[in-house]
């Protein structure tokens, strides 16, 4: 399974800061904006590929402001997106996509939908986190994630060096694999996913691992606006076995979105994308999974 390595286009934006994106999937199918997670880029989305053009679907898929080639900014919170995402869609002249939220990126398709709700058709939030989900909804959750998204919070600079692997984290992933799901060990496992997978890696990281950390230390909070505030139809496509993102996350964000609805996989960890790609495709190209 190796992906064509999509274009990557540039955008200056009005503000002067570049933001980098490529296309995934059919060139005149229906249009998806996807926010990629935390660390990530524009290239998540590569084991989308195939299944999206059969699908007749058009990822726009660009780095969020930290990741990849697009510029940082001095913005906070979930909104840190809006403007870039906005920007993005009118030099493309989509007035409105569905939206895709991948893993770390679902707060921020969550908070654009909530200042932008003409722009959006639907969400679909692939393992997704929610900002503010309670503590009872993170059991299960791997202990080395758990203690990541508390240093980002207290200690950012050395959660910064833990997910860049530097010093005495150099191991530190390798030490912890066990502890992810078979599934997901699975997919690490694989040389072919692990190509497949490396240009996010790669360019995911390529300015450092801060934003990633920023991302992580936000999710403690709930969205400023409420997940009420949210009136799009909301599809959660999420494994019963994650432990990056427990499957009591997505559970909980089912309850207390107003319209939402929950496609549990079962046995699927947190790289279920990589195998089973159609489930997303099939859920941005529907609005409910069946």
């Amino acid at each position: 399974m190796i992906a064509r390595i999509p274009e990557t286009i540039t955008l200056t934006t009005t503000s002067g800061r570049t933001i980098a994106w490529c296309e995934i999937g059919h060139p005149d199918g229906a249009p998806v904006l996807a926010a990629h997670g935390s660390p990530g880029s524009r290239y998540q989305l590569l084991p989308l590929q195939e299944a999206a053009s059969a699908a007749g679907i058009r990822i726009v898929a660009p780095d969020r402001p930290g990741f990849g080639g697009t510029s940082p900014t001095t913005a906070s919170g979930f909104h840190t997106w809006d403007h870039d995402a906005l920007e993005l869609l009118d030099s493309l002249g989509l007035s409105r996509v569905a939206l895709l939220g991948f893993s770390g990126g679902a707060g921020y398709a969550l908070a654009l939908a909530s200042v932008a709700p003409e722009r959006i058709s639907r969400l679909v939030l692939a393992c997704g986190m929610i900002p503010g989900a309670p503590r009872s909804a993170l059991a299960g959750r791997i202990p080395i994630v758990s203690v990541l998204y508390g240093l980002s919070r207290w200690q950012p600079a050395l959660a910064t060096a833990m997910l860049e692997g530097r010093g005495p984290f150099a191991n530190t992933r390798e030490v912890n694999l066990s502890a992810w799901p078979e599934a997901d060990r699975a997919v690490m496992a694989r040389p072919e996913t692990k190509q497949l997978m490396a240009p996010d890696s790669d360019e995911g990281m390529r300015q450092g691992a801060r934003a990633g950390i920023d991302d992580l230390g936000r999710y403690h909070r709930p969205l400023p606006e409420g997940l009420g505030s949210i009136p799009h139809q909301v599809t959660l496509v999420h494994g019963t076995a994650d432990g990056n993102v427990p499957i009591g996350v997505a559970r909980w964000a089912a309850l207390h979105l107003p319209n939402a609805s929950l496609h549990e996989v079962p046995g699927a960890g947190h790289y279920f994308a990589v195998t089973a790609p159609e489930l997303i495709t099939g859920a941005l190209r529907s609005g409910v999974v069946r």
